[in-house]
């Protein structure tokens, strides 16, 4: 029986050939990565998507990128502003569209337009009400090690999304969603809720840079040396649809630039990607030992 599959793989592996797949037809879009806070500028990101098949160096990712576009933001009010390229080093290409004087305000909503090369791409968002965060705090879990917890109490009125990101310092150039980053209160409406403050590797909503190296401790924990920058924040439904659908799509396999799969939910027209708007809370956590009676 063994000389007999032996020879079935020997036949199998003679006749193999190398194949090439072809790419089907592709068309192009314009990818927005942009959000918005209470008290902070808006800031966007714009690559071209390419099919999922592209090989990538720095050079063609380079070329992904869209440095001639007009970016323009409008709030509620019907005040508008022209976004500047500026240089941000934590991004490759380090580029990205900012507002310089229009700043996020709760309860106020935004549409986002780019024009490029005859392509319009529009988008909506609003900055909902602030949550409202009892406590944040930490707690050892072991000598070396502290896991980050917080409790919220949740509005009875309204359907509530969740989003938190975190920053470790000298491990992260910048914030990054946590472990599970997205939670709605469907199951404690209008209750208090408990909640873990998870660390992670996960990426940016569309993987624009790379954020730490692997740490020799447990992937949900921090170092109880750590100082850790935690951003709670509430965000509209349709905000909630589009980077739940992101992060389920898991960042298109791998490949950031590609977002191939068009059933993945986006509120970008005529383009892909997402226009977020945040009401965020912020916290600097740090352990501290209890003092020896």
């Amino acid at each position: 029986m063994r000389i007999i599959v032996f020879i079935v793989l020997v036949v199998l592996l003679a006749c193999s050939k190398e194949v090439e797949i072809d790419q089907v037809d592709y068309e192009r879009k314009i990818v927005v990565d942009g959000w918005i806070e209470n008290e902070g500028r808006a800031n966007v990101l714009l690559t071209m998507s390419s099919p999922f098949l592209t090989d990538y160096d720095s050079a063609s990712i380079r070329n992904t990128f869209l440095n001639y576009a007009k970016v323009t933001i409008t709030n509620g009010k019907g005040e508008s502003e022209v976004l500047t390229l500026t240089h941000q080093d934590e991004f490759f290409p380090p580029f990205i569209y900012k507002s310089i004087s229009m700043k996020g305000e709760t309860g106020e909503n935004y549409q986002l337009e780019v024009s490029y090369k005859g392509k319009l791409v529009t988008a909506f968002t609003t900055i909902p009400s602030l949550p409202d965060v009892e406590w944040l705090k930490s707690e050892a879990v072991s000598d070396s090690a502290m896991v980050i917890s917080g409790c919220v109490n949740d509005d009875a009125l309204n359907i509530n999304y969740y989003y938190s990101q975190i920053k470790t310092l000298h491990f992260d150039t910048r914030f990054h969603p946590s472990d599970n980053p997205l939670m709605n209160d469907n199951l404690f409406n209008g209750k208090q809720h408990i909640f873990q403050v998870k660390r992670s590797n996960q990426p940016d909503p569309l993987n624009i840079y790379n954020i730490d190296s692997e740490r020799n401790i447990l992937s949900d924990e921090f170092a109880i040396t750590d100082t850790v920058l935690v951003k709670i924040s509430q965000i509209d439904a349709e905000s909630y649809r589009v980077l739940n659908g992101i992060y389920l799509d898991h960042l298109s396999h791998g490949n950031p630039f590609s977002l191939v799969d068009q059933k993945t939910h986006t509120n970008v027209k005529g383009g892909i990607g997402r226009w977020t708007g945040m009401a965020s809370l912020n916290y600097m956590i740090t352990h501290e030992k209890a003092p020896q009676q």
